[in-house]
């Protein structure tokens, strides 16, 4: 199943603006959940909004922003706590026109149960740099100045007013794109920093690793060590050596070992706990996993 697509070079990449507005809504307004035709960023500017898209949940908080992609599908509520003021801009990556379409007419609600799949993930190459991934949430409070830029050359219709949202959607998207390069950059030293931790749990999934043991390989505090290690993978260690040891486990059923058997090799002391956290992960029990089998797809590296 494809996760991840490529929206091409970004200098070959002619972005359109479709939609832009700044809006407050009240505690209880729910949008979906929903697929859209094009692609949307969503800036809070007061509040907080909450929001499901795959199999992850994210809180956008004021001066961060979500970016949702087409025929993605998502559901965005309110927090019960208060109202939120947001912007809400549509766009298309690439469109030879710069002249607005409204998404609105080919919106569509989704009924029934969402399937909790990973979110499709949208990547543009850059020159020099190589492939960048569109973040799903992130924070962007500098570039807060130029959405309301977008929401009032949309709403006044100035002569010209297409190509000036086309140049003020490039400043935006760009100001992503370096950004996510700087984090990259980061994050990349400092990996190298737990690198010796990361290889004790993808070499032995199965052992049971304290904190305390993955800090002493990289001779740091447990307590340091830990926000390192979330800051540089997005997760805990402890939710790291589950999603490791699932991915072994994954393989070990496609080739026909028993559950029993699969939850002894990773050292669960019971089949219960074992099938507790595989279908935590999976949204499916080791049985039926084995039964009908699949691609590794929840992949975290």
């Amino acid at each position: 199943m494809e996760h991840s697509r490529s929206l091409g070079p970004m200098g070959l990449l002619l972005p359109a603006v479709n939609y832009a507005n700044i809006q407050n809504v009240t505690v209880g307004t729910v949008y979906g959940p929903r697929t859209i035709p094009d692609y949307q960023l969503v800036y809070v500017v007061s509040g907080r909004m909450d929001l499901l898209i795959g199999s992850d949940t994210y809180a956008i908080l004021p001066g961060e922003c979500a970016y949702l992609g087409s025929d993605t599908l998502h559901k965005l509520s309110v927090h019960p706590d208060k109202s939120v003021t947001f912007i809400s801009l549509h766009f298309d990556w690439h469109r030879l026109s710069p002249e607005p379409i409204h998404p609105g007419p080919k919106l569509k609600n989704f009924t029934g149960s969402p399937p909790s799949e990973p979110a499709l993930r949208y990547t543009v190459e850059v020159e020099g740099y190589g492939s960048v991934t569109i973040p799903v949430h992130f924070k962007f409070m500098e570039s807060e100045r130029i959405l309301h830029q977008i929401v009032q050359e949309y709403k006044e219709e100035e002569h010209g007013y297409s190509f000036v949202l086309r140049g003020l959607l490039m400043q935006v998207l760009t100001e992503i794109m370096r950004r996510e390069l700087d984090v990259s950059t980061t994050r990349s030293s400092k990996r190298s920093m737990i690198r010796n931790a990361l290889q004790m749990i993808v070499e032995r999934p199965e052992h049971a690793w304290s904190i305390t043991e993955l800090a002493e390989s990289c001779g740091y505090h447990h307590i340091y060590f830990s926000q390192l290690f979330k800051e540089v993978m997005g997760v805990s260690p402890k939710p790291y050596m589950i999603h490791k040891r699932i991915q072994l486990a994954k393989k070990l059923l496609l080739k026909e070992e028993k559950v029993e058997v699969v939850a002894n090799k990773l050292g669960y002391a019971s089949i219960h706990y074992f099938s507790r956290h595989f279908k935590a992960i999976t949204g499916m029990s080791p049985s039926t996993f084995r039964l009908y089998g699949g691609e590794d797809d929840q992949k975290i590296e």
